[in-house]
């Protein structure tokens, strides 16, 4: 459609005027000048206005002009809807490639309909003589384009008129109804196959796709079996011709390209002309190409904050400026502006956070307002491995794990051996009434091997090992007494370290901490996490591991004696000296530490100190002063830390979001704010901003309150964590598995965003899908 539905260059055609006479009675007229038509929307005759002789020359004569778009400098003007004021986005020209706008009349038109509507045979002229000024809800726009039978079918006449031989319209004239309604249900039978591969992440190919293949492949075999449970739609594809089958993999591929734009369009429609932030990261793909991926989190018109996949790109290198172009071109061709940007948020690398030439910094040269937060799940994965590399004692203990681990996941043998033990014990503790009964409880499980590079998972592993432990220690014992098992060597020293009661305490003692830990890296890895509410995450858990310190000794040591009491382990004399392993140490008994101060001093309160200095050190953010005026937007303890002067300190760090808000203005605002919300019920309770932003909707005070409104927003604007990028390249895991290492780039993004926004595809009519995959059908007959 772009081929004929272009901008108009100002410079060629800035200021013409139409000579040619309406309702001319000239015959001998067949060519029109194109300097002689008026170009502005708003104020050029009606086609119906010339003679009927030349009024297809007209139409040509304004295909090939192409449509009309102001000058890149011109200043749209603002427009008030109710208090809220409002403008035409120049974005939309690459939405939609019918769109005009008139700078006459400040409204938009559409180029096709203006041309044939009065020949369509549908009614309404909104796009053409009235004009859309509606700048509030964009989605009208899309829409028009997609709901709207007129439209489509005064581009099909478009494309009829300037390729008559070649137009699908012009061949769709020349079949009968009962083909055009068989080509639609192959159509729609494929893009119901489509649209399940795509939503569960499933290949769409098979290795041998011929009709007599006993496996055709996913995409092939749906269709069969959709065959099956419909003997029409069965009738259908079987009698179709060989060259209208819509099964060919550039239909297929097609067909995902029309969900993966529309959910792309209904996302960034979501956004309309609001601002966002970006969540980026970078990793390499199974075929080692390094992919870039791009989430938008911003705020709904209910006042919810959203986390959404925009797409995925490959990028040569990985430094900050090529980070930085495949961005903005992505943005770009979304129709979403640098200058829109209000947060960034990233994992921590060099390229993205550095101060002089990271991603980070070329986005803030350009824009001072995208401010930046370092992810807080991965400030928090730095705390921990930090701690397990400074304390010995904590790396040594996790070394022993790992080794634990090793030996039972290397045999299969050995793994059914655990299972079979694990059976017996959950049976005698259920015989002597230990432990409960019901659904979802007592199931198998298994000790996993723990990651570097996700410390949820050092917690998952412990949690395993202690409830698995008496099983384990069988296992060890009966693969220890097999004659045909040659390391025996390797079992006894597996049992000298289970059954001592240094591993028995640490096992404890890091379970303790670590699931202090990973309720916060749970908790910060929500979708609608806001940045207030995770500090106070944060400084909950500094304030657990605090008390930990200070009185949670005696439950700790408690717990450890009972469990190796339990299993008869050796408990040491807490006031005899501590020897390390079973070695005496050289230093004379009376200089030596007890036992109870090397568990508690040296072991408990070391750890814990270790946390607590990571902590502060890693969450000490950058942005102090901006976290501090957020702060004072929190309606916890009826707004107690509401602070007028913070929060218009807060407006001058966003300069581009109240040009035309004076400070007398706002701090007018804010005081009536501050004493509205006090005196409504609805705000007692409210603890978190996101609670209070839906709330504000709900109530119609985002409109009453705007410029708070407007703050509030830009403060749930700045991300928590990059938890949604993580998600990216797990599912690209899934998407683009060894098996399929050779996918293109724009079919793995295709894929990849039909996969990841499963929800918004099912809101997304079958119809819209198809009237987009028409206009892909109308482009590739008219080249």
């Amino acid at each position: 459609m772009k081929k004929f539905f272009l901008v108009l260059s100002r410079d060629k055609a800035s200021s013409s005027t139409t000579d040619i006479a309406p309702n001319s009675t000239n015959e001998g007229v067949k060519v029109v000048d194109y300097k002689l038509l008026e170009t502005d929307p708003g104020i050029r005759p009606p086609i119906s206005s010339y003679h009927p002789d030349i009024q297809d020359e007209v139409r040509k004569a304004y295909l090939k002009i192409r449509r009309h778009q102001p000058p890149s400098n011109f200043v749209y003007p603002w427009s008030d809807f109710r208090g809220t004021r409002r403008r035409f986005n120049k974005n939309w020209f690459n939405l939609y490639d019918w769109l005009e706008y008139s700078e006459s009349k400040n409204l938009a038109f559409c180029l096709p309909c203006f041309l044939f509507k009065n020949v369509s045979n549908y009614g309404g002229d909104h796009f053409v003589g009235d004009g859309f000024g509606d700048w509030k809800n964009p989605r009208k726009l899309a829409n028009h384009a997609t709901s709207n039978n007129s439209h489509v079918d005064c581009v099909h006449m478009g494309y009829a008129l300037m390729n008559p031989n070649q137009s699908i319209k012009a061949a769709f004239v020349n079949q009968t109804k009962q083909m055009n309604v068989e080509y639609c249900v192959r159509v729609k039978t494929s893009l119901l196959a489509t649209k399940y591969l795509l939503r569960c992440g499933l290949a769409f190919r098979g290795s041998d796709e011929a009709d007599d293949s006993l496996y055709k492949g996913p995409f092939l075999e749906l269709l069969d079996t959709l065959k099956e449970n419909n003997s029409d739609v069965a009738t259908i594809l079987d009698s179709a011709p060989g060259n209208s089958l819509m099964t060919c993999p550039k239909i297929q591929k097609d067909l995902a390209s029309a969900c993966a734009c529309e959910i792309t369009r209904e996302i960034v429609c979501d956004i309309a002309d609001d601002v966002f932030c970006v969540l980026i990261d970078e990793s390499g793909d199974v075929s080692g190409r390094e992919q870039m991926a791009v989430v938008l989190r911003y705020v709904d018109g209910d006042g919810l904050v959203k986390e959404r996949f925009l797409g995925i790109t490959s990028v040569k290198e990985t430094s900050a400026k090529s980070l930085k172009d495949a961005l903005e071109t992505m943005l770009s061709i979304n129709g979403l502006s640098f200058s829109s940007i209000r947060g960034q948020g990233y994992d921590g690398a060099s390229n993205m956070r550095g101060r002089f030439g990271g991603l980070k910094t070329l986005i803030q040269n350009e824009n001072p307002s995208a401010h930046y937060v370092h992810c807080f799940a991965h400030q928090l994965q730095l705390a921990l491995v930090a701690c397990a590399k400074t304390h010995k004692p904590v790396s040594g203990f996790f070394g022993k794990v790992n080794m634990l681990v090793n030996f039972i996941r290397a045999s299969n043998k050995r793994q059914e051996m655990l299972r079979d033990k694990q059976l017996a014990q959950f049976a005698k503790l259920i015989e002597e009434g230990e432990i409960e009964t019901g659904s979802g409880l007592n199931q198998d499980s298994s000790i996993a091997r723990a990651g570097d590079t996700r410390w949820g998972s050092h917690f998952r592993t412990l949690t395993s090992l202690m409830t698995l432990y008496g099983a384990i220690v069988e296992v060890i014992v009966e693969v220890g007494n097999d004659p045909s098992f040659d390391k025996f060597g390797e079992t006894v020293l597996l049992l000298d370290v289970l059954q001592s009661f240094d591993f028995i305490f640490m096992l404890y003692m890091m379970v303790e901490i670590l699931g202090i830990t990973n309720d916060l890296s749970l908790a910060l890895q929500r979708r609608d996490q806001d940045l207030l509410n995770a500090i106070s995450l944060v400084n909950d858990t500094k304030k657990q591991l605090q008390e930990m310190r200070n009185e949670g000794w005696e439950e700790l040591i408690s717990r450890v004696v009972t469990i190796c009491t339990k299993h008869e382990i050796d408990v040491p004399d807490m006031d005899a000296p501590y020897m390390e392993g079973k070695k005496p140490r050289r230093v004379p008994p009376v200089s030596s530490v007890s036992n109870l101060h090397h568990y508690k001093n040296d072991c408990l309160f070391s750890v814990l100190d270790l946390q607590l200095q990571e902590l502060n050190a890693r969450f000490d953010e950058e942005n102090t002063e901006l976290l501090q005026c957020v702060s004072c937007l929190s309606p916890a303890k009826s707004f107690s830390a509401f602070d007028v002067n913070k929060l218009l300190r807060m407006a001058e760090l966003y300069p581009n979001d109240f040009v035309d808000v004076s400070e007398v203005e706002l701090r007018r605002q804010l005081h009536n704010y501050v004493r509205n919300v006090k005196s409504d019920p609805k705000f007692a309770k409210l603890k978190g901003l996101s609670d209070l932003c839906a709330i504000l909707v709900e109530t119609n005070k985002c409109k009453t309150f705007a410029l708070v409104f407007k703050l509030l927003k830009l403060a749930l604007l700045l991300p928590v964590a990059t938890a949604s990028v993580e998600r990216v390249f797990s599912a690209m895991k899934i998407v683009k598995s060894h098996l399929r290492n050779k996918m293109g780039d724009q079919w793995l993004n295709d894929r990849l965003v039909t996969f990841i926004e499963r929800d918004v595809l099912f809101t997304i009519s079958t119809d819209v899908i198809l009237a987009h995959f028409q206009q892909m059908d109308d482009r590739r007959f008219s080249l």
